[in-house]
């Protein structure tokens, strides 16, 4: 994505696509959650849970999702935790498309509002 973003630009390709790509890059990582289907199946098919549902979401630390998974042992219930914490990663995902959009915004403001020190010098505008 970030080869896209840092392109350099010509009068023939307009910019726009580079704020395209970096909405849509920081759109797919902000607002994801997913979940997990888990079984529990006993001797005793009465103590058994065929259906735990557990649901995570950014910025995925796993160790602190937690869910009751019965024990097979009467009615005891023993509370889980996932394993697991990919939060660093994410954030770090999601900080690199929040420069890249801000980079490619800026970007196509100096483009649309100084085109004409673009034409006047090619070397870029001089603000």
């Amino acid at each position: 994505m970030c080869m896209v973003i840092f392109a350099p630009h010509n009068e023939e390709h307009n910019s726009y696509f580079h704020l395209l790509f970096a909405i849509f890059a920081f759109a797919t990582c902000g607002g994801y959650s997913g979940g997990l289907r888990l079984s529990v199946d006993c001797v005793n098919k009465t103590e058994s849970n065929l259906s735990i549902d557990i649901a995570f979401a950014y910025p995925f630390r796993l160790h602190q999702v937690t869910f009751e998974v019965p024990t097979c042992e009467g009615k005891e219930r023993q509370k889980l935790a996932l394993i697991g914490d990919s939060s660093s990663s994410a954030e770090f995902f999601v900080t690199v498309a929040v420069f890249a959009f801000l980079y490619s915004l800026a970007a196509t403001v100096v483009y649309i509002f100084f085109q004409n020190k673009y034409r006047e010098n090619n070397r870029g505008p001089l603000i």
